[in-house]
C-alpha cells in the first residue's frame, strides 16, 4: 500500500510540473513573440533597446518563479503593460516610417504571430485552457495595437485637420478652417 501511495504522490507531482512546464511554455511563447516585435521596433527606431530588454528580463525571472496560472497571467500581464508603455512612449513621439520600414515591422509580426501561435498549439493545455485563451488575447491585443501604431493599418477613420464648432442658434455646422 505505502508503494501505490508512494506511486500516486509522484503521478500527483509529475502532473503537477508537467502543468508547470506547460504554463511556463504558454508564458515564454508570449515573452519571444512580444521580444520578437520589440526588438524590431528598436532597429526601426534606435530606441528601447535596454528598456525593452530590462522589461523581457523581468518578465523571463517572473515566469520561472510562477507555480500557478495566476503568477503566470500576471507575468504576462506586467510585460504586456511594460511593453505598450514603451510602444506609446514611441507614439507620442509621432514617428514616420517608411514604406519599407512598415513593411518589415508588419513581416516581423506576422513572423511573430505565426510562432506564438504555433508554440502555443504545440503546448500541452489541458487544464490550462483558460490561461492559455488569456494569452493569446493579450497577445493579439498587443499586437493590434502596435499595427495600429506604427505598422501602417489603420483601422479608424482619418482624423481631419481643423476643428469643428456647432452654431446652434442658425442650426449649422461651421469649420474654423473655413473661417479664416
Amino acid at each position: 500500500m505505502t508503494e501505490n501511495t508512494n506511486l500516486n504522490n509522484n503521478t500527483e507531482n509529475n502532473t503537477g510540473d508537467e502543468v508547470r512546464n506547460n504554463l511556463r511554455e504558454a508564458g515564454d511563447a508570449l515573452l519571444s513573440a512580444g521580444s520578437a516585435i520589440g526588438a524590431a521596433l528598436t532597429r526601426a527606431t534606435g530606441e528601447l533597446s535596454d528598456r525593452f530588454k530590462t522589461a523581457t528580463e523581468d518578465a523571463r525571472q517572473n515566469l520561472s518563479n510562477a507555480n500557478t496560472e495566476g503568477e503566470v497571467r500576471g507575468a504576462a500581464t506586467n510585460f504586456t503593460d511594460e511593453a505598450e508603455k514603451l510602444f506609446n512612449s514611441l507614439r507620442e513621439r509621432d514617428l514616420q516610417f517608411t514604406d519599407d520600414v512598415k513593411a518589415k515591422l508588419r513581416s516581423t509580426i506576422d513572423d511573430a504571430r505565426a510562432a506564438f501561435n504555433e508554440r502555443l498549439d504545440s503546448t500541452q493545455a489541458e487544464g490550462i485552457e483558460g490561461t492559455v485563451d488569456d494569452l493569446r488575447a493579450r497577445f493579439e491585443g498587443l499586437v493590434q495595437r502596435v499595427q495600429d501604431q506604427f505598422a501602417g493599418e489603420k483601422t479608424g477613420g482619418d482624423i481631419i485637420d481643423g476643428e469643428v464648432v456647432d452654431n446652434t442658434k442658425n442650426d449649422t455646422t461651421v469649420n474654423v478652417e473655413d473661417l479664416k
